[in-house]
C-alpha cells in the first residue's frame, strides 16, 4: 500500500472500516436479539422405553420432556445397525436464550412413533442421548400405562 496515491489509501481506509463496523454491528444486533427474544435451545432427552408396533417397523418411544415452551419435543434419529438400533430423542426450549429464561425441573413423558427400515427383531435397543440401553416394552398397552 506503499506506493498507493493518498486518495486510493483513503478509500481503502474507509472500506475496510465500513467492513470492520458492519460486522461489529450485526454481532451486537444478534445479541440483543439473543438476550431480549432468546434463540431456541435444542438439548438430547432420555429414552424411557419403547414399544414395537405392527409388523416390527415401528416403534412408539417414550422419552422425557418438560413443561410446554421448556422442553417440546423436536425430532428423534434413529441409526440402525445389524446388532442395535440406537435411538436419539431431542425437545426444544423456544427462545431458550432469553435473559432470565428459566425451566422449571419438571418432567413430562412424551411419546412419538417412529419407523424403521427393518424390523426390529432381535436388535436391542440403545439410547443415545445417555448412551445406555432403553427399555424394550413390548406391547404398546404396557408402554401407555407406564406413562400414566
Amino acid at each position: 500500500m506503499g506506493d498507493l496515491p493518498v486518495a486510493a489509501k483513503t478509500r481503502v481506509r474507509a472500506m475496510t472500516l465500513w467492513f470492520v463496523g458492519s460486522i461489529v454491528l450485526v454481532g451486537v444486533l444478534v445479541a440483543i436479539y439473543a438476550a431480549l427474544i432468546g434463540f431456541d435451545r435444542v438439548t438430547g432427552a432420555s429414552v424411557e422405553g419403547v414399544a414395537v408396533t405392527g409388523d416390527g417397523h415401528d416403534l412408539v418411544v417414550e422419552y422425557i420432556g418438560g413443561r410446554p415452551g421448556c422442553g417440546d419435543p423436536d425430532h428423534i434419529d434413529v441409526e440402525e445397525s445389524a446388532h442395535a438400533v440406537v435411538i436419539s430423542a431431542y425437545t426444544v426450549a423456544r427462545h431458550g436464550t432469553r435473559a432470565g429464561f428459566a425451566c422449571p425441573a419438571e418432567a413430562t413423558p412424551m411419546l412419538q412413533t417412529v419407523r424403521l427400515r427393518a424390523p426390529l427383531g432381535d436388535r436391542e435397543v440403545r439410547d443415545g442421548a445417555r448412551d445406555g440401553s432403553a427399555v424394550v416394552v413390548r406391547s404398546l398397552t404396557e408402554l401407555t400405562a407406564a406413562t400414566g
